[in-house]
């Protein structure tokens, strides 16, 4: 049985619950689908509303570098929510409480998990830190909080201090910017760290009852499907309890916006995505929870890809793939031949009889 508390009347996640993923599959879920999922665990829905803290980034301010990724546009302030631009320069209270009114009269749910989402949003001072998050915390329907940032930007102090909210009750994912974990990638589009940090980030989440979230960016320049395939096994492996999945975007004022127009990128198409997608879902493993699948907000800045990335449009199509094969999520996850399979189907070296 997962660990799970209560705040505020809620039930909150510790660890991920997989005999509710199993009933999921059991209903006919094609993958393990954080919604549903959540619903399921809480309660009730349980909605995310954006809080912007100003953070910056260490891959713009100068700390590693002053360029930042090729992909990232505007100090990693390329994402835009319509509901939040009337309050994205107010206090912290005002911001959750402006949100949170806003997507109960939408009727998103009852309950509420502050996306800490712009720029690097762990590099900061642990006293700031603390400030930034005690007042995200303060509203009566917040059970939690969701914290975008970089695996190589939490230090213990910061995940002692983010411990101390799991402590009180409240529910606590950190939302890691990995993109990919190969290092060739990670190297190219100016990341500035590896596979590591994400690794030893997952590890410490797991031992003070912090959910992890890996973010990855399917069609990224020099890496080709079988990668990104094997991102889908690095991944299972790695601890993380939740992806989010996005297609590469080419956006105004980046580098890579350099390089598509002078041929040197071409973007992924609409049915590639999906075939990716559904390709990675099967070789990921059945109990890592899916947040998203494409990128719904955000695209003002939006060159391309010129199709329609939102994930009401892109999950259908995944979905139709994936009946087609006959298959689901975690349908071809294997690390290992089964002790069935230690046949070998050609005499060779046998251990010769007598011995």
């Amino acid at each position: 049985m997962a660990s799970r508390g209560v705040i505020r009347g809620t039930p909150i996640e510790r660890e991920i619950d997989r005999g509710v993923i199993d009933q999921l599959y059991e209903e006919g879920f094609l993958y393990a689908q954080y919604g549903a999922y959540s619903r399921r665990t809480h309660g009730c829905k349980v909605f995310k509303v954006p809080m912007n803290a100003g953070f910056t980034c260490p891959n713009w301010d100068g700390r590693l570098s002053l360029e930042g990724c090729i992909y990232c546009p505007n100090f990693a302030r390329q994402f835009t929510y319509e509901s939040f631009r009337p309050v994205i320069g107010r206090d912290i209270r005002s911001q959750v409480a402006h949100q949170v009114d806003y997507y109960k009269e939408k009727g998103a749910g009852d309950k509420a998990l502050v996306y800490v989402a712009f720029g690097t949003n762990t590099y900061a001072p642990v006293e700031d830190l603390r400030r930034i998050y005690d007042a995200a915390l303060d509203h009566p329907d917040v059970i939690g909080m969701s914290i975008g940032t970089r695996p190589d930007c939490l230090p213990m102090e910061v995940l002692d201090l983010l411990k101390g909210y799991v402590d009180q009750g409240f529910e606590v994912w950190l939302e890691l910017g990995q993109q990919s974990p190969h290092f060739h990638t990670e190297e190219k589009t100016r990341r500035h760290h590896g596979f590591g940090e994400l690794l030893h980030a997952a590890k410490e989440c797991h031992k003070r009852g912090i959910l992890s979230l890996a973010f990855l960016i399917m069609g990224l320049p020099y890496e080709t499907p079988s990668e990104m395939i094997e991102t889908a096994k690095i991944i299972s492996e790695s601890g993380i309890d939740a992806v989010k999945l996005y297609p590469l975007l080419v956006m105004h004022d980046t580098s890579l916006a350099k390089e598509y127009y002078s041929g040197r990128y071409r973007p992924i198409s609409m049915t590639e995505y999906a075939v990716i997608i559904a390709d990675f879902l099967e070789h990921m493993n059945p109990y890592v929870l899916v947040q998203r699948i494409s990128k719904d907000c955000g695209l003002d800045g939006k060159i391309v890809p010129e199709w329609d990335t939102h994930r009401f449009l892109v999950g259908p199509r995944v979905e139709k793939i994936l009946m087609l094969r006959g298959t689901r999520q975690g349908t071809r996850y294997k690390t290992s031949l089964s002790a069935d399979e230690l046949v070998p189907l050609q005499r060779g070296s046998i251990v010769p009889e007598g011995l």
